[in-house]
């Protein structure tokens, strides 16, 4: 089954949401059983999703047609709003005989969950996922390679480039090849190309810095940044990867925002924006930079350069998301009238000819397809490209490289792509395909689980979001020095005790948040609305805001505690703890003491953000571990989007060997971009060096470079 996704069919794909488009076919009703191939193995299946507050788990019960039982438990969800939605998103799920179901209005997180779980029980009963325990051992990967006859090929093609894997850097890759005149094979394993979210890293932009001069870099300045990532990535990325990127990406980011004509671009991130923009339009992120008044009414503007974990000024964010943006550069390429996408086809094994790469074998597993269970054999005279994403959520792969991550994430990971079976696309299916053909493997992934703050609401933001308020353990004691960005803060939560905490701030929070940085998922603007009809149009919400109605929403919703006095509000937090509300007591009285010395002699904060705790009412909300998102790393790479093959030296040692001719990586598996962690100095930088190495790719498998 192969054909061409237009702009409006991918789009109308998208918005189906977060069980995707093609999920949509998988978990229809299967109508009458009579006369018809049986779609399921009998039995009980359970799979379990990331909600609000908890794990949603789904358990179904399947004859050979249907879905006979259904339960959902959501009890761990938020009182009120997620914790009683279980039985009736159970009855939604069994009268639908799938996961694409309505949910529950107001309960939007744990409604995802139960909808991607019911889709991982939906695929384990068709054979098309283990289900396997996630203990499995680790050794399970990457598995023996698939042993594929002629008899099993439904059909050959052949193009100058075969790109696998459609998201950022495949659609790029297929554009440039494209446009340099190549024949293009795009494989999917989803119902279209599919993309997520839309912040971007980018410097020195020619369009952007006409419109903001300011963020205009100089070479020393551009340096700095590719100094501090390498020095967040522990120097286990790659400096002429990153130099590259921070080189080269402003005219690439050009290209990229130039497919979309209709494309609106703000000059502040809170600009209004008109009715007949507000579906596709992009916002600099922290523009105005934001600034405090100290005690003597002196302003101080944010920068970078002062900071000790700066957050540089240099991104924006495609909203509501860059799915517009994504789309117009599939359809420039398909309007090459060179590019065949190839779609619920799943990369399998690289054909391997000579040392070099000649093609892939994918398998078509699109429901309904005549050629369902066969194999695609796509050859490629120029260079295939593989670009297929992380390995997220393939646990054998994750307790393969990440057993410590899978220890404190395994049932706190998030992945919103799925494939045309409703399971999530990120299975690290290019990985497994590169070390079986002998290419190196990096050994040094980047799990992106970067703290949002605690009480976050069904958008995912944080009261106060990571700002840098005062922060205690469960037993009442301060543990760091707030004052970290997301991932930093999160390996300090997890470093603790029942890895939660409290972030505690008083009345004068407006003022206060005005002396935090500009860090990702921080409160550092105030705004004073008091709904969010007073926001601007059609831009009502953005994480770095905060208003009274914010604030209150929380507090009723349970997700923040207000109290008029200190001691209550320790005693609500810690409650039956006598010794730990004692100890937080005497804990913001110390920090308080600090605050007024301002110098911070337990965790040396930065003096300008010791802000006491001393003016009712008092506010706390709970920090417990973020989300992980992604795990990137993959194959080792360079700036060209070379692979290179794994040998043996006289020492022993696992090291790269050669160049692979004909085969390139780009995108979450392309090794070299990020080390051990997920530095957000520069917000979107994943995306962006996604784009960015994925036109390098397509363009280098033309020219043969």
């Amino acid at each position: 089954m192969t054909r061409n996704v237009s702009r409006r069919d991918f789009l109308k794909a998208s918005a189906i949401g977060i069980a995707g488009a093609a999920a949509s076919s998988l978990i229809a009703a299967p109508a009458i059983a009579d006369g018809r191939k049986k779609l399921y193995t009998p039995g009980t299946y359970s799979a379990g999703a990331q909600g609000l507050e908890s794990t949603v788990k789904v358990t179904m019960t399947f004859d050979e047609y249907s879905i006979l039982d259904v339960a959902v438990d959501t009890s761990g969800e938020t009182k009120g709003i997620g914790e009683p939605a279980g039985p009736k998103l159970a009855d939604q799920i069994k009268n639908a005989q799938g996961a694409e179901i309505d949910g529950i209005s107001g309960a939007t997180v744990t409604t995802n969950a139960a909808k991607k779980a019911a889709a991982d029980c939906v695929a384990q009963a068709m054979g098309l996922s283990s289900g396997a325990s996630p203990e499995a051992s680790a050794t399970e990967w990457p598995g023996p390679e698939p042993v594929i006859d002629d008899a099993d090929v439904y059909a050959e093609v052949t193009a100058d480039v075969v790109v696998v894997g459609l998201g950022v850097a495949g659609v790029t890759a297929a554009r440039a090849a494209a446009e340099l005149g190549a024949t293009v094979i795009g494989i999917e394993c989803g119902a279209s190309p599919n993309c997520r979210s839309g912040e971007y890293a980018v410097i020195n932009s020619p369009i952007f810095n006409k419109r903001w001069p300011e963020r205009a870099l100089t070479e020393e300045e551009v340096n700095t940044i590719i100094d501090s990532h390498l020095n967040e990535s522990g120097y286990r990325a790659k400096r002429p990867i990153m130099s590259r990127w921070a080189h080269e990406i402003g005219p690439v980011f050009d290209w990229f925002i130039g497919a979309d004509s209709h494309l609106f671009i703000a000059d502040e991130t809170r600009q209004p924006i008109e009715d007949e923009n507000a579906d596709d339009f992009l916002v600099p992120i922290y523009r105005p930079l934001p600034s405090y008044k100290d005690k003597d009414g002196a302003v101080h503007v944010y920068n970078w350069k002062e900071e000790r974990f700066p957050c540089f000024p240099t991104s924006v964010e495609f909203l509501p998301s860059q799915q517009k943006t994504f789309a117009a550069n599939w359809d420039k390429a398909l309007a090459t009238g060179k590019v065949k996408g190839y779609f619920g086809h799943f990369g399998r094994k690289l054909i391997m000819k000579d040392g070099r790469c000649v093609g892939v074998y994918a398998l078509d597993d699109m429901p309904g397809s005549p050629t369902k269970g066969k194999f695609l054999k796509a050859t490629a005279a120029k260079g295939v490209i593989l670009s297929t994403g992380d390995y997220g959520s393939n646990d054998a792969a994750m307790y393969h490289f990440m057993p410590d991550i899978m220890k404190t994430h395994k049932n706190n990971r998030l992945y919103t792509s799925v494939d045309v079976n409703g399971v999530r696309s990120n299975q690290g299916d290019g990985l497994k395909m590169g070390a079986w053909a002998g290419v190196k493997v990096g050994g040094f992934s980047a799990p992106v689980i970067h703290h949002m703050g605690g009480g976050a609401d069904l958008a995912g933001i944080g009261v106060m979001g990571n700002a840098g308020f005062l922060n205690l353990d469960m037993d009442g004691k301060r543990f760091m020095c707030e004052d970290l960005p997301g991932q930093q803060l999160e390996n300090q939560i997890e470093s603790i005790r029942l890895m939660k905490s409290w972030q505690i701030f008083d009345s004068n929070w407006p003022e206060h948040i005005t002396h935090m940085p500009a860090a990702h998922g921080g409160a550092c603007y105030y705004e004073p609305y008091t709904s969010q009809d007073q926001a601007p149009k059609n831009n009502k919400v953005y994480r770095n805001w905060k208003s009274p109605y914010q604030l209150e929403e929380a507090i009723r919703d349970g997700r923040c505690i207000k109290a008029d006095t200190l001691e209550e509000l320790i005693a609500r937090i810690y409650p039956d703890d006598t010794k730990a509300q004692q100890t937080a007591l005497a804990s913001v009285r110390r920090y308080n003491e600090l605050c007024a010395k301002g110098v911070d002699e337990d965790f040396n904060k930065v003096s300008s953000r010791l802000l006491p705790v001393e003016k009712g009412p008092f506010y706390a909300d709970q920090f417990t571990t973020a989300i992980m998102l992604v795990c990137i790393g993959g194959l080792e790479s360079d700036e060209d989007c070379h692979t290179f093959t794994e040998i043996t030296d006289a020492e022993g040692r696992q090291v790269c060997g050669e160049v692979i001719r004909g085969l390139y990586v780009a995108g979450n598996m392309q090794g070299g971009r990020f080390g051990l962690q997920y530095p957000i100095g520069l917000k979107g930088l994943s995306h962006s060096m996604a784009m960015f190495y994925g036109k390098v790719a397509g363009e280098n498998a033309v020219n043969g470079i």
